[in-house]
């Protein structure tokens, strides 16, 4: 199965590998411990191929959450298709001498679950994960919800999602390399929107949220370290196109957010530059 929907937890993080390492694996303990009996038993190496971890894997993680610059760690509960549970973090060297951007980009870490996970454990049980996994990252934003999970540079998935995407707009399309432009600035809307520093504040925190966000379900909660989680309605939805209205929720805190949006346009043009356009902004046109 080369697509499938499930659950993603990204968070975006403003600090190089070297600073956040304990705090990565610390999440990705409490990751594993949540999903269990599931595991995380593959590992993906520098050509992209997946192997059972063995000592030679465990020697290999070793060396990548150690790394002193970069990092890139990859692992699944099955190799069939696409994991149903995945870990995916990529860790970044903002002080590199050789890049003139390495300062702005950002390290990466996701989470993924199977639909199914949501629909037996339910959606008070994901966000109570979520919530734990960003307790010990010094993000600054993340998300989690309903997304696309497969080989989205695959010619015919890609075309499937692009011809999907629209009828739902809930559902997110990862893009992994958003973090080389990102910055300070939010990559969409999603179910459950983290917010840190400096965007938090500028928007005049907690409080000032509450005043703007007004639909019924969205919850604003404070979290440490200046942050906080905008969670919209008790549980995910993929929404529908066909259907009115298309998640209200989710347009009003696009409206709220609008200034600080990350649009792809801006860094990197796309090859259909107007679909593109349609999709970044379908909560806001």
């Amino acid at each position: 199965m080369l697509l499938q929907d499930g659950v993603s937890i990204a968070f975006y993080l403003g600090h190089s590998h070297h600073d956040i390492t304990q705090h990565i694996e610390h999440t990705l303990h409490v990751f594993q411990h949540a999903i269990a009996p599931a595991s995380l038993d593959w590992y993906c190496d520098y050509e992209g191929d997946f192997h059972k971890i063995n000592s030679a894997g465990r020697a290999f993680l070793e060396q990548e959450f150690h790394s002193s610059q970069f990092a890139h760690v990859h692992l699944a509960d099955h190799v069939n298709g696409v994991g149903d549970y995945q870990f995916i973090y990529d860790g970044q060297w903002r002080e590199n001498p050789d890049s003139p951007d390495a300062s702005r980009v950002l390290s990466t870490v996701t989470f993924w679950l199977p639909t199914e996970f949501l629909e037996s454990q339910g959606p008070v049980l994901v966000r109570e994960l979520a919530l734990k996994l960003s307790a010990d990252l010094p993000f600054t934003s993340g998300h989690a919800g309903l997304a696309f999970n497969g080989q989205l540079s695959l010619q015919g998935v890609d075309e499937r999602v692009h011809r999907e995407r629209l009828r739902h707009p809930g559902m997110d399309v990862p893009d992994e390399s958003a973090s080389l432009h990102l910055g300070n600035r939010i990559r969409g809307v999603h179910w459950m929107n983290f917010l840190g520093p400096p965007v938090l504040a500028e928007l005049g925190g907690v409080a000032a949220l509450r005043e703007r966000l007004k639909s019924p379900g969205t919850t604003v909660q404070p979290l440490s370290e200046g942050r906080a989680v905008i969670t919209l309605g008790p549980e995910p939805d993929a929404g529908e196109t066909a259907r009115s209205p298309v998640l209200s929720a989710y347009r009003e805190l696009a409206r709220v957010l609008e200034p600080w949006m990350y649009f792809q346009g801006d860094s990197r043009p796309s090859m259909d530059a107007e679909a593109q356009r349609r999709w970044e902004r379908r909560f806001l046109d």
